[in-house]
């Protein structure tokens, strides 16, 4: 099978080239590849599939036919491979609750779907992460305001299994009873602030502990300049950033907009705009979509009860193009690696998932730039947006996941 009339992006670039498919793999990128059977991409760009770490199932509740669900939204989007976080309901903690998640899995026949496994279990206590990650784990998942020591066993786990460490950076104590970014919107509304500290400060403890161990840390959702600074100044850290934090700010938290009330919380504008500077300096190096849907019912409350959360797949694409490739923030290529290379080398499929390269999955996506869609989801803070463009899922070319 022959892809042709493809824009399609490369590391290096976008070029129209053909691209050969075969037994699932990428056997062949080049021009006027002979082949029976071809697929007229019709001058859409063709790019590796959406890798995402640290998703979500709705209200974190791991239940039987969940993960299929999560599979086929994820599918139509545009994602090849979600990486669930463990801190889940129940936690992804012990063989048993792993070994259901895995099961659930293999019913995904649209979708891969991995899971990070928590580095703590019951009562507090270190899970058995060397089982867990035999089992099929893909990274040990922690929060950052735990015990030291316990940092550091992690830490000596991860090493020896050579996987990397997911962290989520917050100061409880810090952030108090605040429910959104602390500052002039927050004073506005009358609403308990938090403060951006509480999320660099523990950051910068994380690194410190992953240069004398020499063990990669990913920061999921890392929100503020500051935490990137960190984590460009520490070899071992890596910043995964919402793309809402790129496009929002907290003003989208005025009249008590919970559809706004993320984790971590919208930063102020000021911010916005150094992490979208930061990102055009190559200072980021993952995007996720903070994928974590909530029941309306749990939303539609008072701002300061309300769940936080958003259903963030579908536009998740659309909006990427129109904010920052339109806008000529980023490239096509810089995208494909913040979105999807650089996520599959950090869960270890970097040598099969992630690149359009030959020997790589035949795991793909077309976009069409064309066409308009305005937002008009009530529980999105995007409606009234319009966006461009639309995904398109090779399924004639997509293979059943091992």
């Amino acid at each position: 099978m022959v892809i042709t009339n493809a824009k399609v992006v490369l590391p290096t670039g976008v070029e129209a080239k053909e691209v050969r498919i075969a037994d699932g793999k990428i056997a062949e990128i080049g021009d006027h590849l002979g082949g029976e059977r071809k697929i007229d991409a019709r001058g859409r760009y063709l790019l590796p599939s959406m890798v995402d770490i640290g998703v979500r199932v709705r209200d974190r509740k791991l239940r039987s036919g969940t993960l299929e669900r999560l599979s086929k939204k994820a599918h139509a989007a545009g994602f090849g491979t979600l990486v669930l976080s463990s801190l889940a309901e129940p936690p992804i903690d012990d063989e048993i609750t792993l070994e259901f998640v895995k099961s659930q899995a293999q019913l995904c026949r649209l979708t891969r779907i991995d899971a990070l496994i928590s580095g703590l279990g019951e009562g507090g206590k270190l899970s058995d992460c060397a089982t867990l990650l035999k089992e099929g784990g893909v990274g040990i998942e922690f929060r950052s305001d735990i015990d030291g020591n316990l940092i550091r066993r992690l830490m000596e786990y991860a090493k020896l299994r050579g996987v990397h460490l997911f962290c989520r950076a917050n100061d409880p104590a810090l952030q108090g009873d605040g429910v959104m970014q602390e500052g002039e919107v927050s004073a506005r509304l009358g609403l308990g602030g938090i403060p951006e500290l509480a999320e660099s400060s523990q950051v910068a403890r994380i690194g410190e502990f992953a240069a004398a161990y020499e063990v990669p840390v990913v920061i999921l959702h890392a929100s503020t300049p500051r935490t990137l600074e960190i984590c460009r100044d520490h070899p071992w850290l890596k910043a995964q950033v919402p793309l809402h934090h790129l496009l929002l700010d907290d003003t989208a938290c005025d009249d008590y907009d919970t559809s706004a009330k993320l984790w971590p919380p919208l930063r102020s504008g000021q911010s916005r705009e150094k992490m979208l500077a930061m990102l055009q300096n190559g200072e980021i190096d993952m995007l996720t979509s903070l994928h974590s849907p909530v029941a309306p019912a749990v939303k539609d409350a008072v701002f300061a009860e309300a769940a936080y959360g958003i259903d963030a797949l579908t536009l998740f694409l659309p909006l990427l193009y129109t904010r920052l490739i339109r806008e000529e923030r980023i490239s096509w290529p810089e995208a494909a690696a913040l979105i999807s290379t650089r996520a599959a080398e950090t869960v270890g499929l970097g040598e099969r998932k992630g690149k359009i390269e030959t020997g790589y999955d035949a795991d793909l996506l077309l976009f069409d730039p064309e066409g308009l869609t305005v937002i008009d989801d009530p529980a999105s803070p995007y409606r009234g947006i319009t966006v461009r463009g639309s995904v398109e899922k090779l399924d004639t070319i997509s293979q059943m996941h091992d």
